[in-house]
């Protein structure tokens, strides 16, 4: 067994500290990050969701109307009021100040299991998942979607692409970091989460496609180590899909 995946298990039998995930405020100085190997045009399916003008998330296209990304990022963090669908805009592959696309959302669906009053409680944070329909779809030519897959626990590594750790204007990358399971439903990694990653997918490869395993949902402290919380997605994003279609978002 991979040393590290063996450490990151231990520490799921402790107690977690979790800090809810905010928008983006300034950088965790115990965040270390890389700017992304990968171009923008070369990934260009993680952008940034603008919010109302008062901060921003990471998301992902997952089909060509449909983005992906944490729930508790469709509340207002102040008030606790649900922000309007015409409010939130995607910027696909956003870089300083440019993106290939920006496309406002039309529709939102959020897991129903997901309660913002309790989003600091583990039991809630593996429903962090919403979906934005999007006002007019994105052509696949210019930002083809990423895909969703379970993730691979048995030692494979994963990375993260975000706009965290204080950086509004460009991807970040963190990579081979572990991944391992909590009994209570979400995952646990080394990749450190920061306001303005949620959101953000955590990536590996499988079958030979980059795919969306899990997304960043909460920062936490597991025996005073950093980790990330995040949450599997795919098995919720199917009955989101039938919520937008029946308009019961």
């Amino acid at each position: 067994m991979n040393f590290g995946v063996f450490m990151l298990r231990a520490l799921l039998t402790l107690s977690f500290v979790i800090s809810a995930l905010g928008w983006a405020q300034p950088a965790m100085a115990d965040v270390q990050v890389t700017e992304a190997a990968l171009a923008p045009t070369d990934v260009p399916a993680v952008g940034r969701i603008d919010l109302a003008g008062r901060g921003y998330c990471t998301g992902t296209l997952v089909a060509p109307d449909l983005v992906l990304t944490a729930a508790h990022c469709l509340y207002d963090k102040d008030t606790g009021a649900a922000f309007a669908a015409h409010q939130l805009v995607f910027r696909a592959g956003y870089r300083n100040g440019r993106a290939l696309v920006d496309a406002p959302a039309a529709r939102l669906a959020v897991a129903p299991e997901y309660d913002r009053l309790q989003r600091a409680q583990i039991g809630t944070l593996r429903h962090d998942v919403a979906l934005l329909q999007l006002s007019h779809p994105i052509s696949r030519s210019l930002v083809p979607p990423l895909a969703m897959g379970q993730p691979d626990l048995s030692g494979a590594t994963a990375g993260v692409l975000s706009y965290g750790a204080g950086s509004s204007e460009q991807l970040q990358l963190q990579q081979g970091c572990d991944l391992a399971a909590h009994p209570e439903g979400v995952f646990v990694t080394r990749c450190l989460a920061s306001h303005g990653a949620s959101g953000a997918p955590v990536l590996q490869w499988q079958r030979g496609q980059l795919q969306i395993v899990s997304l960043v949902s909460a920062m936490a402290r597991a025996d005073g180590a950093p980790v990330a919380l995040t949450v599997a997605p795919a098995t919720l994003v199917e009955g989101l899909i039938a919520r937008l279609a029946l308009g019961d978002t």
